[in-house]
């Protein structure tokens, strides 16, 4: 069983980015009326108390949710996010965060459907309690690189599948790169978002190209970068790789993207990946 837990980094910069786009791709599959389901391969817990001790042991939570959290002034397509952030918070006090299966269950729609998948048997557990009463849920526990083989395709012939690995082992990223490759053979026109720490340019053009040779119509990279001098021995870089993004969906991950950057990086010396790759 991995020793992972996503506790000592819940509501970092990395949650933040990632969620706030995850957020945006659920709202553009909601332009059409038919149904689509909403599949997470490592859903963690859901839900994480920032008063935890491994939740404060780092503070990851104070360079990331913290510096954004009851803020007024911002674009509207982060406006959803911040939304169910404040719904999970009911006092001006920042102390949960809301992981990807409540984002997801606070944005789907009545005809929407919910699989969630954890392989941590104890953090399966606190899934399934969690999600007691949520209606149209699958609750898994599985590997969850397997589960593009279990799952897909949808009977809805929609879906979006989220693959958020914690990268803790050798040979991740071939993992998802092989669960990307089996999905997109048995449900080519899904939409996948696939969340990666940025390690070198080099690891993550290697990434994408394995992906891109069983790609569906289109890749986006959606990457922050922040100055490392912040971050001294952290992670400091991640991104999100979309199969098949919706139609201009590079502009949305550019909004997100340039205001997050400016309330991260005090030192204004980091940057925004935004790239097509057809």
């Amino acid at each position: 069983m991995f020793a992972y837990r996503h506790h000592f980094h819940a509501g970092n910069f990395a949650d933040v980015f990632k969620h706030a786009l995850l957020s945006q791709l659920i709202l553009s599959l909601q332009k059409k009326e038919r149904p689509f389901v909403y599949v997470d391969t490592h859903a963690g817990i859901g839900h994480y108390d920032l008063t935890h001790p491994w939740a404060i042991k780092n503070k990851e939570f104070i360079q990331g949710v913290g510096r954004i959290f009851g803020c007024i002034d911002y674009p509207p397509d982060i406006g959803p996010y911040l939304e169910i952030l404040n719904q999970n918070n009911e006092s001006e006090a920042l102390l949960k965060y809301p992981g990807s299966p409540v984002i997801a269950k606070n944005l789907l729609r009545e005809q929407d459907r919910l699989v969630l998948n954890e392989f941590n048997s104890s953090d399966a557990e606190q899934l399934r309690l969690l999600s007691k009463g949520w209606l149209r849920t699958e609750i898994r526990h599985e590997d969850g690189f397997k589960l593009t083989k279990s799952v897909l395709p949808p009977r809805e012939r929609r879906g979006l599948i989220f693959i958020d690995p914690s990268y803790d082992r050798s040979g991740e990223f071939e993992r998802v790169a092989s669960a990307v490759e089996i999905g997109l053979r048995k449900f080519a026109t899904g939409v996948y978002a696939i969340w990666y720490p940025v390690m070198s340019e080099s690891v993550t053009l290697d990434f994408i190209q394995r992906v891109k040779i069983y790609r569906g119509q289109s890749l986006l990279r959606s990457e922050i970068h922040l100055s490392q001098a912040l971050f001294p021995g952290l992670m400091s870089a991640c991104g999100l790789l979309i199969v098949n993004p919706p139609f201009q969906f590079e502009l949305v991950a550019k909004t997100i993207g340039s205001w997050l950057l400016d309330k991260f990086d005090s030192s204004h010396n980091g940057r925004l990946v935004n790239q097509i790759i057809d």
